[in-house]
């Protein structure tokens, strides 16, 4: 998981200047947000705002943490629930899709030049991705170990599993901005990734995973 880092106050008031700073930074962006309009959306004053959070970065980084943390945590939880390898690799694929249409901000900064300026989120961007990489190369094993995938490198696998979304993703994105996308756009996005999907499940039971 991700660590939110903030300055000690309150939990409760801590929450909720994440879920409004959460829904506003997801409404307009990073840049067209203020702190002082943050701040009226949970009833205290701006100079109270900076006692949690000392400028709009470290509240973003905040947001984007709960929103990983999140996803991260749902889709682990739902792992738990099932045992059959390949049904838990489709339902990684639906969670995630869903997580795209859901968490905004995270969404967003993934597919932004904002991380390229700033070179602790270039870093945080590379622990949420080996993060969810992770969490495949964990299915690959459980279907390894059960001899349902025929894979010497489960690792390996997950990391060309990933890119291969990610890459299914932008040739639908091409270019545009995240909030420009239509119902037809993220249609096509998971009928590809679900396609793909049963493709690499059937290569890793015929013990022809993609290399």
């Amino acid at each position: 998981m991700v660590a939110i880092v903030h300055s000690l106050g309150n939990t409760e008031k801590l929450d909720a200047i994440l879920v409004a700073a959460q829904k506003r930074l997801g409404h307009y962006g990073f840049e067209k947000t203020t702190m002082s309009e943050i701040a009226a959306d949970v009833n205290m004053s701006k100079a109270s705002l900076y006692y949690y959070f000392p400028d709009k970065e470290s509240l973003w980084t905040a947001v984007l943490a709960k929103e990983h943390n999140e996803y991260l945590g749902l889709v682990a939880s739902r792992m738990k629930e099932i045992t059959d390898p390949e049904q838990m690799i489709m339902e990684f694929v639906m969670m995630r899709h869903d997580y795209f249409t859901t968490f905004l901000n995270l969404t967003k900064f993934r597919f932004s030049d904002f991380y390229q300026i700033r070179p602790h989120f270039r870093e945080m961007i590379g622990v949420l991705r080996q993060q969810e990489r992770a969490q495949v190369t964990q299915i690959l094993e459980k279907g390894q170990a059960s001899g349902v995938f025929g894979i010497q490198n489960p690792e390996e696998q997950a990391h060309l599993f990933m890119d291969i979304l990610n890459g299914l993703r932008l040739l639908v994105i091409r270019n545009r901005p995240v909030t420009d996308l239509a119902r037809e756009d993220y249609d096509l996005m998971i009928s590809n990734h679900c396609s793909f999907c049963k493709m690499f499940i059937r290569s890793m039971k015929n013990n022809t995973a993609i290399s």
